[in-house]
Order: structure tokens, then sequence, then C-alpha cells
């Protein structure tokens, strides 16, 4: 594997000739993506197309066949403090007997290092971040007992007290209620108008250009990446999903 190419000092994620199979099959092939920083931007494609195997092989979960990813220019592994995670709710064991406010603290782990436990400075921050995401009465209650909503919203709250420059999303906004989506999308512009990037999963498509500036079409290859009032165009989404597309241009009624 050749050494990586950092990508330019305003690229916050570098992706470069990054392939990826499962039992000799590739779910993604030759990829090569640059989201600068300080955006806020959305991995599209159809269904099998690699968009959560992407954002898991950006975080080291998953091992490439080649290519390379650098964060704000260097390995993940050097940069792992500055980048948070949200997975896919679906993917999380919620049956776990633990507090949404233990949940939050967990965030803070890494920059305690394994030999310091959690303490007050933590929990405050772990409490804070539960009341900006609109979840502090809520702080002792048990995970198991919340809804799909607010079990989101305490993984929010947990990437919120990592503190960190780049943060990754697996379909932040599935299966939540039109009053959570407008919650969690108003966090996302505000960390993103703090000069942070976040990189999101995102399936809807109608929803693209109201809460996104930057966007990165995926199926299996790049079909598209860029400023969303470049890429989102009725082309580009036949490329990657073939047939007809219903496009909602931004500002219209026009379907």
């Amino acid at each position: 594997m050749t050494a990586p190419h950092p990508g330019a000092p305003e690229t916050a994620v570098h992706v470069e000739d990054l392939t990826v199979g499962y039992l000799g099959r590739p779910v993604l092939w030759d990829i090569d993506l640059d989201v600068p920083s300080g955006v806020m931007a959305a991995v599209v494609g159809p269904n099998g197309a690699g968009k959560s195997t992407l954002i898991k092989t950006i975080l080291g979960l998953v091992k490439p066949t080649a290519g390379h990813v650098a964060i704000h220019g260097a390995p993940y592994r050097r940069q792992r403090r500055r980048v948070a995670y949200v997975p896919q709710r679906s993917s999380v064991d919620w049956d776990f007997p633990t507090t949404a406010l233990d949940v939050v603290t967990m965030g803070r782990y890494g920059h305690l290092g394994w030999l310091r436990r959690p303490g007050r400075d933590e929990r405050e921050r772990a409490a804070r971040a539960l009341e900006e995401v609109g979840m502090a009465g809520l702080a002792d209650r048990q995970i198991s007992q919340l809804s799909g909503g607010q079990q989101q919203r305490v993984f929010l709250a947990r990437a919120l007290v990592q503190e960190a420059e780049v943060y990754l999303l697996d379909e932040p906004m599935a299966g939540v209620d039109a009053t959570t989506e407008r919650a969690i999308v108003a966090l996302l512009h505000r960390l993103r108008d703090a000069g942070r990037t976040v990189v999101a999963v995102h399936h809807d498509l109608h929803t693209v250009q109201e809460y996104f500036d930057w966007m990165a079409i995926l199926n299996v290859r790049v079909v598209a990446q860029g400023p969303v009032a470049q890429v989102y165009t009725r082309e580009n989404l036949r490329k990657a999903y073939g047939g007809q597309v219903s496009l909602l241009p931004h500002g219209t009624g026009e379907r």
C-alpha cells in the first residue's frame, strides 16, 4: 500500500483509492472522496451502495482491501480524539442496563484514558449535553425505556461531549419523529456553524437540499461529490438509483 496523501489543508476527511470487499464481492470500489472542513455533508445512495461501510472504514471498524483514509491530514488512529461517531440505532444493544447519563458520560473516556474514571466534571459535561438535546429530564432513565427518538438524542449527546472536530453519523434521522428530526438537524447545523465537520449517511433525497450544503452520491463507486447546489441533479441521481428519480428543487413545490 502506498503512503497516504493527506489531502488539501482544508480537507477534513480524505479517502483515496479505497476498496472494500465482502466474500469476494466489492462493496466499495476505488473510492476517492474529499470532504471539506466546516460543512454539513450527506452521503446518499441506494440500499447496498456501501454508505455505512464507508463510514465504518473511515473509522477503522472495517479493514479495506486497498486504499487509505486521513482525518485532517493524518491517519484515523492518530486522530481518534478529533472524531465522534453516532452509529445506526438498530446496531446498538438498547437492553444493556445503563442510564442515559451513563451512556453520555462514556463519551468522555477518550479524554480520560484507561486508568482514570469519570468524575464530577465528566458527569456535569454529560448533563449539559443531555440538556442541549432536550433530554435533561430523562438523565436517570434506563436507555431501554426510551423511545427511538430519545435514544438517538442520547447518542448525539454522547458525541457532543467528545468535543470532536469531525462528526460521523450513520442515518441519524432514520426512524425518528418529525420533532426529533428537526432538533437533530438544528443541532448539527450549530456544530457546522461552529466550524465542525458533519458527515451523515442520509436516506431522504427530498430533504438533502434543506439540511445539507455538501454531498456525495454513492453506489459502490462515487457517482458525484461536491456542493449540493452542483451535485444534486437528476442525472447524478439516476446514475446512482437508476430509473425515474423524484427530484424536489429547493425552495419550490415542483416534484
